[in-house]
């Protein structure tokens, strides 16, 4: 395991993970203590801090404003709406930084961002909408800024903040992304497309057309909720059917539904309601749920879902982020599929990345279609793109393994006296629903996570445990947390109560790492755990 602080992988600076070895260093996190926030790896990329920092010097703005960069018009437009709504007596600016003569047209394009200028009063809810949307500007492409920022010039409605560019001689860009990395991205497409395609008779293969590529997960699943809000008050509600990933159910709320409705347990007894009260008149517009969900690793019954969807006209839209294309086919089922590249397509956890699917059959198609393409603005940064392009190679092969071995490894948890319950697809009710999209040759996923009898065996479990541990999860490396303690810190009781969030869940991201050893590893720290039953 690695020092606290350290980044998960050693050594890498642009990693998404970073090492809680410990039980406390978790709860450290939760708590934000200064002795972690103050490490580079805690928070925003370290890259992306030194150019808030440098555009404040250069801005000289006074010590109350803090900002925040964005690389399109489009997410500064919808941040400072979103401060405006939540501080209406708070003054926010923003600042638009290009370069100041001609350039290679893609160089000037990347070299382009947007700054949200606002006072601390405003910094709770700044950060909300960062986190909760992703569409902040990522750390390769801060760092392209950042190199050419002295040779820009800032333009502003309030003239306080315009400057123009102290340095006058043009930099040398290393333009070997000069083609905003099409041939990558289009590679990507084309993967995805290819493995996101159904097995089923009479389905046509997926084409790179139908798929969009985002710089983050959450960017993701945020331009579907924006797209997918309907001009009808009656139509505009949202549900989100299953336990989902901590900022799904904020996402969607906050894209302007009029109504959203969390269905938490997502079982078959809120499937009955909600198609009593479909029947009695009620009209969504959407359905959200992911297969499987995280960190229960639970399985909606798709095929009726998707009877539900359409008797009663709605869309439906599915996360398989933990299923992946390789294991699940969900397209005969489903309008439109969400992914975190991030995960385990990406698997290097050293770059990010989203993509969303428009199903070519989908009785919706070109509505959906049709509003993405609308909204739609390439913001992955090519420096990026070529890194998710490089590492997602081998992403079939890595898929096949890492299931392989959680199957092996949440077996052998679910049998041991300690264990008061195993969360996998296999093991859990809803396998039979999971049975019913996984492919002929797919695994049940590469994501578990226990429940021990006893509290203090969870918390000594995690501490002895020789694996890294961090957030995230589909890396190359296994990788684990403690579930409810990382994601709702502040609302561990209405998680368990709401959700059956155990607060003393451990979830494992099984990686590539050999099997035998991997089992050594969990054996030795589950006799080290329960050394005094």
């Amino acid at each position: 395991m690695l020092p606290v602080g350290e980044p998960n992988p050693p050594n890498e600076k642009h990693s998404v993970s970073v090492s809680l070895p410990t039980w406390e260093s978790v709860a450290a996190w939760g708590r934000r203590e200064q002795w972690l926030l103050s490490r580079d790896r805690f928070g925003m990329h370290p890259s992306v801090r030194k150019l808030m920092d440098a555009v404040c010097a250069r801005l000289r703005t006074p010590e109350d404003l803090s900002c925040l960069i964005f690389p399109s018009a489009d997410a500064t437009a919808r941040c400072t709406a979103r401060l405006s709504a939540e501080h209406p007596d708070e003054t926010c600016h923003t600042v638009k930084f290009q370069s100041h003569q001609p350039a290679d047209e893609e160089a000037l394009r990347w070299a382009a961002f947007f700054v949200v200028l606002f006072p601390q009063a405003c910094l709770s809810t700044a950060m909300h909408f960062w986190k909760v949307f992703g569409d902040g500007i990522a750390g390769r492409h801060a760092e392209y800024c950042l190199a050419a920022l002295p040779s820009m010039d800032s333009y502003a409605k309030d003239t306080v903040f315009e400057s123009s560019a102290p340095c006058r001689d043009h930099p040398t860009w290393d333009l070997q992304w000069v083609n905003s990395a099409a041939a990558e991205k289009e590679s990507i497409r084309s993967l995805i497309a290819r493995l996101v395609s159904s097995d089923q008779p009479g389905y046509r293969p997926v084409s790179s057309h139908d798929v969009f590529l985002y710089p983050k997960g959450m960017c993701a699943i945020a331009a579907v909720a924006r797209a997918l809000v309907p001009h009808s008050a009656e139509l505009s509600e949202a549900v989100i059917y299953g336990w989902p990933y901590a900022e799904t159910p904020l996402c969607v709320k906050e894209s302007d539904y009029k109504r959203s409705t969390l269905l938490s347990a997502g079982s078959k007894q809120e499937l009955d309601e909600l198609e009593s009260s479909l029947a009695a008149g009620r009209r969504i517009q959407v359905l959200f749920c992911e297969v499987p969900s995280n960190p229960q690793l639970r399985t909606p019954d798709l095929p009726r879902i998707h009877a539900l969807a359409a008797q009663y006209n709605f869309i439906v839209a599915v996360d398989d982020t933990l299923g992946t294309f390789v294991n699940i086919d969900v397209l005969p089922y489903v309008d439109v599929i969400m992914t975190s590249l991030t995960k385990i397509f990406s698997g290097m956890c050293n770059v990010m990345g989203g993509s969303v699917v428009v199903n070519p059959q989908s009785s919706h198609y070109t509505t959906i279609h049709s509003a993405l393409t609308a909204l739609y603005e390439d913001t992955y940064f090519p420096l990026e793109a070529m890194v998710m392009s490089q590492n997602a190679s081998d992403f079939e092969e890595r898929v096949k393994q890492c299931s392989a071995s959680a199957l092996t490894i949440a077996n052998l948890l679910a049998k041991h006296p300690s264990v008061a319950q195993l969360y996998y697809p296999s093991l859990v009710p809803s396998r039979q629903f999971y049975d019913q999209v996984r492919r002929k040759n797919g695994g049940y996923g590469y994501l578990l996570s226990i429940v021990f009898h006893k509290p203090e065996t969870a918390m000594r479990f995690y501490d002895v445990l020789d694996l890294c541990k961090g957030p995230s999860v589909g890396t190359n490396f296994s990788l684990a947390i403690p579930y409810s303690l990382l994601a709702h810190f502040r609302e561990q009781d209405w998680a368990e109560s709401e959700g059956g969030i155990d607060r003393h869940m451990v979830r494992i991201s099984v990686g590539l790492e050999r099997e035998e050893d991997l089992i050594a590893r969990i054996q030795d720290a589950l006799t080290a755990a329960t050394a005094d039953y």
